[in-house]
């Protein structure tokens, strides 16, 4: 018995040194998201749980960070490894030489497409934002911490109606720039007159602080202004059904724009091949995270990206047969 107890034993020890040996190595990095309440770190979180499965002592650290427009930045600066980005920022990093990003970053390469965010614009049902902007009267609004991507979409709204976060100030209002939780507890708190969020669509925040202010109303965005973001920024139009949110009785308009995972040109080629990878296969679990990726479509992922693709991501899409 106790030789076959020992038996056992070696066979078990054999097994786990195969499978510790099948693995692969790759030094420590970080991936860069945005504030760890809202949705881009837990599915980043999920997305780099399922890439350190191939790898040794789990590579990949998911770091709360700045967001859509300044993640491209940590990333081609090396502060970071991967990021999440929108396609209009990371062509203009890549690029550099404009008002967004002084130095360029020519090495930004994509990974892989995720779902579509949404600008949500909420208001007191007692405000008419764009007469009260044109009004000249006193705003409180609560937008993303800088360099987040409701930050940047509420400066391209506000421009669109003719002013800027200063000439809210100089009228008599102010804008804060807040987390999402910040943003939620202030607007629950009735601290803001308007607050913004880019955002999964239906956004389970959106939910809760609609509940909690029963004036609280989806800005349904004019034309125009809707326009002008698609063709500044390459976003595309989408519409919020009525009833999605708690008091929406109508269907609102507004634009959004699917998130890039991305990284550079240098980072190794097998880790982001089995990032590629753990995106493709592994919607069950990412959809566990965020419902929206329940009816993604990963064989699209290749597309939108704003950006040339990273060889090991082209690898993966080549073995699947979704591009050349």
């Amino acid at each position: 018995m106790k030789q076959l107890a020992l038996a056992a034993a070696v066979a078990v020890a054999s097994v786990g040194a195969v499978h510790a040996q099948s693995l692969l190595s790759h030094e420590a990095v970080d991936f860069a998201t945005a504030s760890p309440s809202g949705t881009w770190y837990p599915v980043a979180a999920t997305l780099s749980e399922m890439t350190n499965e191939a790898f040794e002592g789990q590579p990949i650290s998911v770091v709360p960070a700045g967001g859509g427009v300044s993640n491209p930045l940590s990333v081609g600066t090396g502060q970071a490894g991967f990021g999440i980005s929108y396609a209009p920022f990371l062509k203009l990093a890549q690029e550099g030489g404009n008002d967004m990003y002084a130095e360029g970053f020519p090495k930004l390469r994509a990974i892989a497409g995720m779902t579509w965010n949404a600008l949500h614009i909420i208001t007191a049902d007692d405000i008419d934002f764009p007469a009260a902007l044109a009004a000249g009267d006193p705003l409180v609004i609560g937008t993303g911490a800088t360099g987040s991507t409701e930050q940047f979409t509420m400066d391209e709204v506000l421009k669109a109606y003719d002013t800027t976060r200063e000439g809210v100030t100089e009228a008599g209002g102010r804008v804060e720039l807040l987390n999402t939780s910040g943003r939620s507890d202030g607007w629950s708190n009735r601290q803001f007159d308007v607050v913004n969020f880019f955002i999964s669509m239906p956004a389970s925040a959106v939910t809760s602080l609609m509940t909690t202010r029963s004036d609280s109303r989806i800005l349904d965005i004019e034309e125009n202004v809707a326009q002008q973001m698609i063709d500044d920024w390459g976003m595309g139009p989408i519409t919020i059904p009525a009833g999605t949110y708690p008091n929406q009785d109508e269907d609102a308009l507004t634009v959004g724009m699917p998130y890039v995972a991305f990284t550079t040109a240098d980072m190794d080629e097998e880790i982001v091949y089995q990032m590629a990878k753990a995106a493709a296969e592994g919607q069950e679990r990412l959809a566990n995270t965020q419902s929206t990726f329940a009816s993604w479509d990963p064989s699209k992922m290749m597309d939108g990206l704003g950006i040339e693709l990273h060889e090991g991501a082209k690898r993966y899409y080549r073995e699947r047969g979704w591009i050349e």
